[in-house]
């Protein structure tokens, strides 16, 4: 609690610090906006504080001419975190190459429940989808096969023309493209002649 009431004091500190660094406030109200950053940047380590406040490197040096708004801010904050975070995750990792290489050098061996909790039931592998029947698949092909004849129609309805009677109907653009291929190997045909 204590670590948190400090932490929210320095982010009050650097909140100030950033709204003095523009010449302009273009803050309706400038408690509020110094609450509202504090708010943000309390909720980050002092590093990521410091460096998004920071006036050489932060976002007072960021060019523009004007506060930024707490979103702003808050995206500062959040890329600033993300090489800790990964930095942190990168270290945890290692820990734990670290301490398997030395149960493996004494000799243990983790247990199959050990091996269960870090991999799951099925080894960390995705679950096999059981083999359709030909049944199965003849059914999915003939329901697809609907909705496709199912869009074409209504691609006729929504132009105002019959739909063909043919149960495997081609759709508009489709029959426009052959026509117009249909044209132009005929135009082919006739030039080579």
């Amino acid at each position: 609690m204590a670590r948190q009431e400090a932490l929210t004091s320095y982010a009050a500190e650097r909140a100030e610090l950033l709204f003095g660094c523009y010449r302009t406030g273009d803050a309706n109200d400038p408690k509020v906006y110094v609450a509202a950053v504090t708010a943000v940047l309390a909720r980050y380590p002092e590093q990521v504080i410091t460096e998004v406040t920071h006036p050489v490197t932060g976002l007072p040096s960021n060019g523009k001419g004007w506060l930024p708004t707490v979103k702003e801010v808050s995206d500062a904050c959040a890329r600033a975190h993300e090489p800790i975070i990964q930095g942190e995750l990168r270290l945890k990792r290692i820990k734990e190459q670290m301490e398997a290489r030395e149960r493996m050098d004494r000799g243990e061996k983790p247990t199959l429940e050990q091996l269960k909790a870090r991999f799951g039931e099925n080894w960390g592998l995705d679950k096999v989808q059981p083999e359709k029947t030909q049944d199965e698949k003849r059914e999915e092909n003939r329901a697809a096969m609907d909705r496709e004849q199912a869009r074409v129609r209504a691609e006729y309805n929504e132009a105002g023309a019959p739909a063909p009677a043919s149960k495997l109907a081609l759709s508009i653009e489709a029959r426009r493209l052959i026509a117009q291929q249909d044209e132009l190997r005929q135009a082919a045909k006739q030039a080579a002649e």
